[in-house]
């Protein structure tokens, strides 16, 4: 019976990693129960690398991957739904991994596998967990290189508690561009430009950005529906001197509501990015969308100055951002509570330990 199961194992994990370079569609779920795995290089009894545990969950209907304090240097690839991965806090559970994007790309077609974390699933949750490529300080670059690479089939994706860092361009790269959504908080992101570049709609809050490079932090393509939006609130930005707050190649919206800017920031605004051979300038379909609202500068900058009424601000904000962004189709909040309660039964029962969330 358990040699069996070891050929099983190992068909599903040869299966996991023969993805086409275009990225197919996201397999079924399994039909199992749901079911909790844990990860822990001390433990026997229990997975000793997440990609292991991610390949062993594809029986199970959801998943929950409970990882112990540790640094994990793997590279992982997520082609399933409905699956946490949760670390005991951002501090003690790491995830390292090196990787240029330009040298992925000379022996593979696609992006798929040039990120730290790959995810071509949808209603992932990541939580307490620091995830970082560091190839840029090991090879001296700011070059493109992925910590997370979200494609075109992954949607509902939160980052909770997480620290996102990158020593090059692009750090966090969600690309689901028709029907993205996401939702980050309480998280800090590094790298240099564009370097939280969702596509779709995305709403960050309560975290801190720190630019590498006198460019730009924030980037959004939201060009196929008129409400795609990305909307920072309640955060910090900070970074090199001069660095840039944002741009975009395609046409977006941008609100930044209640932020704190370092005064190391450009006097620069937010830019559509064109060029001299017009061939490769995309369409502006929807006019220049960049709205401010109570953000703090110690230099007054007239392009950061309050642009929407107390009274759109409002109807933003209630009863939640969340419900505005997402127009009522998804709750993170209430997805992260219910991930907590399950996490709360684990430390009931001492079998994990996990930073409290910040709700």
């Amino acid at each position: 019976m358990r040699k069996q199961f070891i050929v099983y194992l190992s068909l599903m994990i040869a299966c996991a990693h023969l993805v086409t370079a275009a990225i197919a569609a996201t397999p079924p779920i399994g039909t199992e129960s749901s079911n909790i795995l844990y990860v822990d290089k001390k433990q026997p009894t229990a997975f000793k690398t997440i990609q292991s545990a991610i390949d062993a969950s594809s029986q199970f209907k959801s998943v929950i991957i409970l990882i112990a304090p540790g640094l994990y240097q793997e590279k992982l690839y997520i082609t399933r739904n409905n699956l946490s991965l949760v670390g005991s806090s951002l501090s003690d559970t790491r995830i390292e991994y090196a990787q240029l994007r330009n040298n992925w790309r000379e022996n593979h077609d696609s992006d798929w596998g040039a990120a730290v974390i790959n995810i071509a699933g949808s209603d992932i949750n990541i939580v307490n967990l620091s995830v970082t490529n560091n190839y840029g300080r090991l090879h001296n670059t700011h070059d493109h290189q992925f910590a997370i690479r979200g494609f075109e089939n992954a949607t509902r994706i939160i980052l909770h508690q997480c620290d996102i860092t990158a020593d090059g361009a692009d750090t966090l790269s969600l690309w689901n561009k028709e029907n993205g959504l996401y939702y980050h908080s309480y998280c800090s992101f590094t790298g240099a430009t564009d370097m939280v570049c969702p596509r779709g709609a995305a709403l960050i809050e309560h975290s801190t950005f720190f630019n590498l490079k006198q460019t730009a932090t924030l980037w959004h393509d939201g060009e196929l529906d008129s409400e795609q939006k990305l909307v920072v609130a309640s955060s910090t930005f900070d970074g090199v001197e001069n660095f840039w707050l944002g741009r975009h190649h395609y046409d977006a919206q941008f609100y930044l509501f209640n932020n704190q800017f370092s005064e190391r920031m450009a006097d620069k605004a937010i830019f559509k990015k064109t060029y001299d051979d017009v061939s490769r300038n995309r369409a502006n379909y929807y006019g220049a969308r960049y709205y401010f609202y109570a953000n703090q500068s110690p230099i007054k900058f007239p392009w950061l100055a309050t642009n929407i009424t107390q009274a759109q601000h409002t109807q933003f904000t209630e009863p939640s951002l969340e419900q505005w962004v997402f127009k009522g189709n998804w709750q993170p909040t209430k997805v992260l509570a219910e991930l907590q309660k399950e996490l709360q039964k684990e430390t009931q029962n001492h079998k994990f330990t996990s930073e409290p969330f910040k709700l």
